[in-house]
């Protein structure tokens, strides 16, 4: 044993240095030959800024931060709050050196848009809202453009805007003696902001596949729930995006169930193509057990620092934003034959956004169970929790020889269909997290009138008419759960049942929900009707001056053949119409 147990430790050491060594040339090999096809000539947005810098906030603080700008700036003051430190030493001198400079007030302001367009109003001493740009720069407004500010530096101690990422020109300053070289660092920056500038426009808006709204009823607001610049509002029962509020943080297209919102910079079906090719390249290159890390160029320093110390086997895939790589992009990866998939999001990650990604993978835990995989081949990035674990990982094929080119939802189900497959999946139907745009619904059969105001509002046609007959049909795989034919369900007759079933069979099969016979015309026997909804109406209006006798009868016709008898009446009686 003393001789033998050194011989095998070292052919194990020499094994695991030979598979670390092709794994390096492996990834060298395929990072080199996957070209990234990115918009070549993406849309982009302009701002227009002539420098026109507003200072908000205590008299003291917006007085030293002035007597910071750069030479030749001249700011506005505006006085919101009082004196914030009137013991402070130089407090004086600051005030001599800006006593050139007026600052106005006005009582609670408030601060809208972006770079080279910021309006700030408030309440003048007659309680009137005004303008602060009008009243600074009038001669522009006769002129016929309306004034705005290009830049904003707020001191207060409440900032303007409650954002987690406000808008580009505006930043929120804190004063402090001991900081004045930052300080003046950061109004310098702000102020080079002076010129024009482009920047992409990071998202596809598809008003006819969105779920927010559809006849009044209220439906999806996913997207609204996790921007963190206020980009997107609804306007008229739609949602709008301001591109020039954007940041690209492709949040929304992540959250978005139905692809309504898509991330272009670059789009999802180019980012699959490029996974695809990536692993691709790794495997005919040698390499083995290969695991994605998606990082955001924000993210970068500190994950290529991290790299260094794992494994060879690890591929980084660089995009604008982390979180513009959704859960379907997750599980295409593992189905092009990754065996793990890693995100990295760093600690000045928008809250909202951060949320967004570990309720995807939440959902995502719950979906690779069904597949038969382990929760972790989806998961945050940890470098020390990934060098705690052993070399080699678990292996992985390519489960699919082509990269998807489905809209979202279908290519996430592809990629989830190949993997249950292939490691024989449960059957059982899963249970998904609250929110989770995964579901079936429970119809009270008794109540339901198969008035049809359910497939009149279910954005995604996962609720549709039989068309030959009467009848409600349900396609499990195309609900997200936004609710609407549940509000707008006169008989409250439905109900959601959040689930995910991962037999694709199943879940891709049109399900009968109820069905019966029509009621057919009395007077030329067409179906009109389902015979449930005239009965009820007839019990409903038994008793109704206005529908006795022949107008009774007239319940049992179809919309052709009432009209007809109706003026028939008329020309018979004509005297009739009169009679109240």
């Amino acid at each position: 044993m003393s001789i033998e147990q050194p011989i095998t430790t070292s052919v194990a050491t020499l094994t695991a240095d030979g598979v670390a060594a092709r794994n390096e040339r492996a990834r060298a090999h395929a990072l080199q030959h996957t070209v990234k096809t990115d918009n070549l000539i993406p849309a982009t947005v302009s701002y227009q800024s002539q420098g026109r810098l507003l200072l908000v906030g205590p008299e003291d603080r917006i007085r030293r931060a002035a007597s910071l700008l750069p030479q030749g700036v001249m700011p506005t003051l505006l006085v919101t709050e009082s004196v914030f430190d009137a013991e402070a030493a130089d407090l004086e001198a600051i005030f001599e050196a800006t006593a050139t400079l007026d600052a106005l007030t006005l009582r609670e302001p408030g601060l809208t848009g972006y770079l080279g367009q910021f309006q700030l109003t408030g309440l003048n001493g007659q309680g009137e809202r005004i303008s602060l740009a009008a009243l600074c720069f009038s001669q522009q407004a006769t002129m016929g453009s309306e004034p705005r500010f290009d830049l904003v530096a707020d001191l207060g101690r409440v900032p303007l805007f409650a954002l987690e990422r406000p808008p580009v020109g505006y930043l929120h300053l804190f004063d402090d003696a001991d900081l004045a070289e930052r300080l003046a660092g950061q109004l310098a920056e702000l102020c080079a902001l002076t010129g024009i500038f482009d920047k992409p426009r990071y998202f596809r808006l598809d008003p006819e596949a969105c779920a927010f709204t559809a006849r009044g009823v209220p439906g999806c607001s996913r997207c609204l729930d996790v921007c963190p610049t206020d980009a997107l509002k609804p306007v008229n029962g739609r949602i709008q995006i301001d591109p020039h509020l954007c940041q690209g943080f492709g949040s929304c297209a992540s959250a978005c169930p139905t692809g309504a919102i898509g991330y272009h910079q670059p789009d999802a079906n180019t980012s699959g193509d490029y996974l695809f090719r990536l692993l691709k390249h790794y495997r005919e290159a040698g390499g083995d057990a290969p695991q994605l890390l998606i990082a955001g160029e924000s993210e970068r320093e500190w994950v290529e620092t991290e790299l260094t110390r794992l494994p060879a086997n690890w591929l980084p895939v660089w995009v604008e934003e982390s979180a513009s790589l959704g859960i379907e992009s997750w599980f295409a990866a593992l189905a092009y034959g990754a065996s793990a998939v890693r995100i990295a999001l760093g600690d000045d990650a928008p809250a909202s956004v951060r949320s967004l990604v570990e309720r995807e993978l939440a959902s995502a835990a719950v979906l690779l169970a069904g597949a038969g995989l382990g929760a972790d081949r989806i998961a945050l990035f940890n470098p020390d929790v990934e060098l705690d674990k052993p070399l080699f990982c678990e292996p992985a094929v390519a489960l699919l020889d082509k990269p998807l080119k489905g809209d979202k939802r279908e290519n996430l189900f592809a990629a989830f269909d190949a993997l249950w497959q292939a490691n024989n999946g449960g059957r059982e139907p899963l249970t998904v997290p609250h929110g989770a745009p995964y579901g079936s619904v429970e119809l009270k059969e008794a109540d339901c009138t198969l008035c049809m105001g359910c497939v009149a509002v279910c954005p995604s046609r996962a609720l549709h008419a039989v068309g030959h007959a009467p009848g409600l049909n349900f396609i499990e795989q195309d609900c997200i759960q936004c609710g609407m034919c549940e509000k707008a369900c006169p008989e409250q007759a439905i109900v959601l049942m959040p689930r995910l079933q991962p037999v694709p069979e199943a879940r891709r099969a049109v399900q009968s929900l109820k069905a019966e016979e029509a009621a057919c015309c009395i007077r030329c026997a067409k179906p009109f009707a389902p015979a449930s909804m005239i009965r009820r109406i007839q019990q409903k209006l038994a008793g109704h001056s206005h529908f006795q006798n022949e107008a009774a009868q007239r319940l049992l016709m179809c919309e052709d053949c009432r009209v007809k008898d109706v003026f028939a009446a008329l020309a018979a009686d004509p005297v009739s119409q009169l009679k109240i």
